[in-house]
């Protein structure tokens, strides 16, 4: 499989995403690869979710198998590599190590055959990013929708606070529905729920008195606005 740092899950093919979220959660994959892909799940929600969705489907495979002895071959193991009788040796790295082994690997090889009995979970609904912004003004957000944990992140990434007696409202406009507000913030970032939202949602910053808007519509000028899009 290709390297993860090579190939960002965020922009493959959805197939290659979860292709190498599932071998994270089965454990397949080369240590340097899997560094890559617990990385990559730190900055990436949607990569983040792949994973967690296929740890849950993968789950109840934990409970259903007791661990199989290892045959009982050390001593002549012991005795071809070191030459003296596995009798004389203390308990080496491989007698320490026999269960633990012998389990993993059996564990290992039944995960990987029931995981290609089972069928694919429900691919993750990728999330969706904005950026707003407008002419002539120095106030910029970015904005990201995680459909995984039905949030909605802002962060301005440029332009003061608002002024005193004055407060930003959120308003998101799906279509030709009217605004709807989610309410105000002051600070650099806000993050807040919301159950869904679609590519081509419009989502727009205005200014308002302290308390924000009293009609359920813009009452000040709207600074900004940004289209969402797929990520």
């Amino acid at each position: 499989m290709s390297d993860p740092r090579d190939q960002r899950p965020e922009d493959g093919p959805q197939d290659e995403a979860e292709s190498i979220a599932a071998e994270y959660v089965l454990g397949s994959l080369p240590l340097t690869d899997r560094i890559a892909a617990e990385n990559l799940a730190k900055t990436n929600p949607g990569f983040a979710a792949r994973i967690a969705a296929w740890e849950q489907h993968l789950a109840p495979l934990n409970d259903g198998y007791a661990e199989v002895p290892a045959p009982k071959l050390l001593a002549q193991i012991e005795a071809r590599l070191f030459g003296v009788p596995a009798t004389n040796r203390g308990p080496g790295l491989f007698t320490r190590l026999r269960g633990f082994l012998a389990g993993g690997a059996v564990a290992a090889g039944l995960a990987v055959a029931v995981f290609l009995a089972l069928p694919s979970p429900e691919p993750a609904a990728p999330p969706l990013t904005a950026i707003l912004a407008a002419d002539a003004q120095a106030l910029t957000f970015a904005a990201a929708y995680d459909p995984a944990i039905a949030a909605l992140t802002l962060t301005r990434t440029g332009g003061p606070a608002a002024e005193p007696g004055r407060t930003y409202e959120l308003w998101v406009i799906e279509g030709t529905a009217a605004p709807v507000s989610l309410g105000v913030f002051d600070g650099a970032n806000v993050t807040r729920p919301l159950a869904t939202l679609s590519s081509g949602a419009v989502l727009a910053v205005s200014l308002e008195p302290t308390g924000g808007s009293t009609t359920g519509a813009p009452t000040g000028p709207v600074l900004v606005t940004g289209v969402f899009t797929l990520l």
